[in-house]
This record gives structure tokens, C-alpha cells and sequence, in this order.
């Protein structure tokens, strides 16, 4: 497994929190290379971890061989909350460095759902949330993937079971939303990198309107549930241009429009929801985020 180049910075969440922007930006500098695709799952994903890491770098990062010597930045946005995940990268690479880009829990949470919606992957109203948290079921990944994702203390105090403090950087997005350039040096410093490079700044990935609720009912047919479509695409375009594919099926099904705020009930339920848990983040992290986040 060590004979071949490590992923020195991951990315490992928190979902919707600009974390494909921040790749795309670290993965313009000339030495830093890093994978096309949103998601490096091979963390977290135990079929990809069964074929192990050298699929994986030929699946994820092309002409890596060929890197010579440049530093590899991968991202895996729900990699924060998986402990077996997290556990998997330590055992792996201990010296890799960590990036955990926070943005409010409940915007965050709303973008997530938003999102699963837009793939038809949800069909309850975001009201629903209130429910959902009470049951505080580990079993039913909307309550993993929209409300436990946000309680940021709880998974920041498991990666630091597994990794120091000074290999993990936390960036809130309100920081990279005022100055997106400053973060990115900083980061470019901490990788021992030409800190003066200037990516080009501009948001990526954003959760808007879809067109069709019928249109993403198709799409998740073709690409997720239809065994023979993805053979025949694996034959016809090598794994590297795959995701490309799949990106522009799945861009046909959006719009420029963003959908409404949440109802008000709703965020002043979550506001009460994560208030402790944006108080312990507070205190472990220095990070003033009650103030900002806590309405």
C-alpha cells in the first residue's frame, strides 16, 4: 500500500459547506493534484477499501504515477462521521493532514436535504425534521444525514481520538465566504506549497430549483439502479470520465432558482436543537460560532 503516493490533505467534511469550492481551489495550484470527482468515498466505502488503495488512486486520481513529487488533496464531504472511515485514513497515513469546513447546522442541514430532494432520494417536507431529531434514530440516514451531521462536537472529538490537533485545520464558512483567497494561502503554507499562487474564486456546486421531479426519477434509474447502463458505460468510457457523465445528466435537471427559506418554526426548533453542541464547538475549537449561529 505505501509504495504509492498518500493523500496528504483530505477534505473530510462537512457536507454542503463549500467543500467542492475549497477543492477546486486547493487543486488549481501546479503542485497540488487532486480527483475530478466531488467524492472520494474510498474511505468510507467498504467495497472500494476491499479492492484496496492502488484502485482506488488509479480510479480517483489519473496520471498519478506521474505526479512527481505533488502534494494530493482529496475530498470525502460525510468522511467527518464515519469513525471507521477516519479510523481507516490514520491506519493508512497518521501524518495526513485534515480539513473540516463548517457552515451553520441548519443551513447545512436544509442544503443537504434540498439536495437529496433534488435526486428524488426524499419525500417528506423538511418540517419533518422536528420528528426526525426527536427520534434521534442512528438507524435512518435522515436523521444521520441531516441532523447528526450538524452536531460538529460530537465528530470533531472522534477525529481527535486518531489525529492531533495540528493536523486538523477547522475553517468556518463565513470565513471563506469573506475571504476565500486567505484561507486557501493558508492552507497552501500549511501543505509547503507556493503560498502566493491565486486560484480562481467562484462557488461551486450549489443547491438550486430542479426541473422535473420525473426527470430525476430518471436519472437516478440510469445511474443508480440500472446494473446494465453502468456496464455498458464502464466499457464505452474509462472510470476517470464516468462522473463526468453523470454531471451533465444530472445539471439538465436544474435551474437558476433557489428554493425558499425554511418555515420559521422549523429553524427556531433547530436553533434550540444545536445550541449546546454549537457552545462545546465553541469551546474546543475557539471558533465564535454561537454568536452567528445560534439564530
Amino acid at each position: 500500500m505505501h509504495n504509492f503516493p498518500l493523500v496528504d490533505l483530505m477534505i473530510v467534511g462537512a457536507q454542503k459547506s463549500f467543500t467542492t469550492s475549497l477543492k477546486t481551489y486547493l487543486g488549481e495550484h501546479p503542485s497540488i493534484v487532486t480527483h475530478p470527482q466531488q467524492e472520494m468515498a474510498f474511505y468510507i466505502d467498504d467495497k472500494e477499501y476491499k479492492k484496496g488503495y492502488k484502485n482506488a488512486l488509479t480510479h480517483y486520481f489519473r496520471g498519478i504515477e506521474e505526479a512527481n513529487g505533488k502534494k494530493i488533496v482529496a475530498k470525502s464531504a460525510i468522511l467527518y462521521t464515519s469513525e471507521i472511515g477516519i479510523k481507516r485514513l490514520y491506519e493508512q497515513n497518521p501524518n495526513c493532514k485534515l480539513v473540516l469546513s463548517l457552515r451553520n447546522p441548519i443551513d447545512r442541514a436544509y442544503s443537504a436535504y434540498l439536495m437529496e430532494y433534488n435526486f428524488d432520494d426524499v419525500h417528506f417536507s423538511f418540517d419533518e425534521i422536528k420528528s426526525i431529531a426527536t427520534k434521534a434514530d442512528t438507524g435512518y440516514f435522515p436523521f444521520n444525514l441531516f441532523v447528526d451531521a450538524g452536531n460538529y462536537a460530537k465528530h470533531l472529538k472522534m477525529i481527535y481520538k486518531y489525529f492531533p490537533k495540528d493536523q486538523v485545520k477547522i475553517v468556518l464558512c463565513e470565513e471563506i465566504k469573506e475571504d476565500p483567497l486567505k484561507i486557501c494561502r493558508e492552507i497552501f503554507h500549511w501543505l509547503e506549497v507556493d503560498d502566493t499562487f491565486t486560484p480562481e474564486i467562484k462557488v461551486y456546486n450549489p443547491t438550486v430549483k430542479r426541473v422535473s421531479r420525473l426527470y430525476a426519477r430518471f436519472v437516478i434509474t440510469v445511474l443508480k439502479r440500472t446494473p446494465s447502463i453502468r456496464k455498458i458505460a464502464r466499457v464505452i468510457l474509462p472510470t476517470y470520465y464516468n462522473y463526468k457523465v453523470g454531471n451533465i445528466i444530472r445539471n439538465m435537471n436544474k435551474t437558476h432558482h433557489k428554493y425558499a427559506p425554511m418555515d420559521a418554526a422549523t429553524r427556531e426548533y433547530l436553533v434550540n436543537y444545536y445550541r449546546d453542541s454549537n457552545k462545546e464547538l465553541e469551546e474546543i475549537t475557539g471558533k465564535n460560532v454561537t454568536s452567528i449561529w445560534n439564530k
